[in-house]
């Protein structure tokens, strides 16, 4: 029986049909691949309200046949798929975004479907965007109705949608799998053309290799290239409380500051310096996490709820706070939740179980038992996205086992993080309790999607250099100029040519959301 190609072009279409890959967009390359694996059947476009005449318009020498939906649900495109058994067996599904389809990969994902009568195929180890699934036609109302019975179903379709409902229920399925030559994961590269970053990296990857390269050559060659590697910026860590409490183990913040500015009074970001850096965050990432606690206490801010204000009211940003807690009331909770419209992500500093650990971490005029009321307030008002969390070290680590099981329950929320302990390449004495990094080092996460602003204004490489080698201010130019002038740092650290923070760094492996 024949093969039909689905291909989901609901995922959004910013730049899905700007033609920058050779004069084609991802749109038009996504078609001709469909094209010359469809054995000649037309290809099925799934397409959202507003690019559907687009989708049509575009599909200039392949036929396609258009679905249109407002919103296209994951339990949608599976039902879509299932109607198709009576004309194909199997259906390789794919978005239409993304311009580097690999044909002699795709035959292998069907050979081995096939060959092994599988329910689920799919290429393992490679960035996303170079391979399409491969799903049986009969099996797919099978799974249209796990989606409904796990509450997935009426979720908007997202591209990872259909193995996220086959893990529900994993062993209930035939799932085959096509190896990479190497395991290109672990840099989280995806080639699609929605996203800015995701369309700069497909774009620099193009210019780089051209026409006709393979799957496993283009991987090979991408994760070589800062331009792929460093697009913009996914995460935005500012500082708009020059105040902390306590005298925190893990931080060196307050040292740093003295050492630097000597017995001057740390300052606030005003709300008026920040509207206009959330205005340029919005325009150069269009998606991005701004947290508010670079370093300092945010919620000693006076002006904390219109901060909140400011960065949820743009589309594509998203809040990140992390406090200690001690200051939060009913009162603020209810106006938070107000202002950040449910695009904020909380992460409350507790690092103990004891009052006795917890006065030795954080040294804080508070209490255990006080951090702890304000967990149950943010529980409260934002149940799916509060955090405790738990910082290793050598201090604290006999209670992390009852900290985990404690927080874990869920009757007390069901969520935790436990984080592990940074000397700040040397700031701080080494007690860390284990040795977590990777045998080989891989390229800086920090350097490639992170920039840190100070209070005032001043940004450094990182946030692993405090108050050092400030590298711009971004109250006087602009994010871009800046976020170019941080390419340096990435190469040479691509290259391993690495300066005393960076050598002396563990974080480099770590990711912020």
């Amino acid at each position: 029986m024949k093969t039909v190609v689905i291909l989901n072009a609901a995922f959004g279409a910013r730049y899905m049909f700007e033609k920058v890959f050779g004069g084609r967009s991802a749109y038009d390359r996504a078609l001709s691949w469909a094209a010359s694996v469809s054995g000649g059947a037309p290809v099925v476009v799934l397409a959202a309200s507003d690019n559907a005449e687009r989708c049509k318009r575009e599909a200039v020498f392949i036929p396609v046949s258009v679905k249109e939906k407002e919103v296209w649900t994951a339990a949608d495109v599976l039902d879509e798929i299932a109607g198709m058994s009576e004309k194909a067996e199997t259906a390789l599904y794919a978005a239409a975004d993304c311009p580097f389809f690999d044909k002699a990969l795709s035959d292998e994902i069907l050979r081995v479907h096939k060959t092994y009568a599988a329910e689920y195929t799919f290429a393992d180890g490679y960035p996303y965007g170079l391979a399409p699934e491969a799903i049986d036609t009969g099996a797919a109302a099978i799974i249209a109705s796990l989606s409904r019975q796990k509450n997935l179903g009426d979720e908007a379709v997202t591209r990872d949608a259909v193995m996220k409902i086959l893990k529900t229920d994993i062993n209930s399925f035939e799932i085959e799998t096509v190896l990479a030559p190497k395991d290109w994961r672990l840099y989280r590269l995806s080639f699609e053309c929605s996203t800015k970053a995701g369309y700069i990296a497909s774009r620099a990857l193009y210019d780089a290799c051209g026409e006709g390269k393979d799957a496993a050559s283009l991987s090979e060659k991408a994760v070589t290239l800062v331009s792929v590697l460093k697009t913009v910026p996914a995460f935005y860590n500012v500082q708009i409380s020059g105040r902390e409490e306590g005298e925190c183990i893990y931080s060196p913040y307050s040292e740093a500051y003295k050492k630097t500015y000597g017995e001057k009074n740390p300052r606030d970001m005003t709300i008026a310096e920040f509207r206009p850096l959330v205005s340029q965050m919005a325009s150069l990432s269009e998606s991005a996490v701004v947290s508010l606690s670079a370093w300092g206490e945010p919620l000693l801010h006076p002006d904390f709820t219109d901060f909140v204000k400011e960065v949820a009211s743009y589309d594509g940003l998203s809040l990140l706070v992390e406090t200690n807690g001690l200051h939060l009331t009913e009162e603020l909770c209810e106006k938070v939740k107000k202002a950040s419209g449910g695009k904020i992500i909380w992460i409350v500093l507790l690092d103990a179980v004891s009052e006795a650990a917890y006065k030795k971490m954080r040294g804080s005029e508070g209490s255990l038992s006080k951090a702890h009321k304000a967990v149950a307030l943010l529980q409260r008002a934002f149940p799916d996205t509060t955090y405790p969390q738990f910082v290793r070290t050598n201090d604290n680590e006999a209670e992390l086992e009852a900290f985990y099981r404690f927080w874990r329950d869920d009757k007390n929320g069901g969520k935790v993080i436990i984080q592990k302990y940074d000397w700040f390449s040397g700031l701080l004495p080494e007690c860390k309790p284990a040795d977590l990094s990777p045998l080989e080092r891989n390229p800086c996460w920090h350097l490639r999607r992170d920039m840190t602003i100070l209070s005032d204004g001043n940004v450094p490489p990182c946030r692993e250099y405090v108050f050092n080698n400030i590298i711009g201010n971004a109250f006087t130019e602009s994010l871009e100029s800046i976020w170019e002038r941080m390419t340096s740092y990435a190469e040479k650290d691509m290259k391993c040519e690495y300066g005393e923070v960076c050598r002396k760094c563990d974080e480099y492996y770590t990711f912020n959301f």
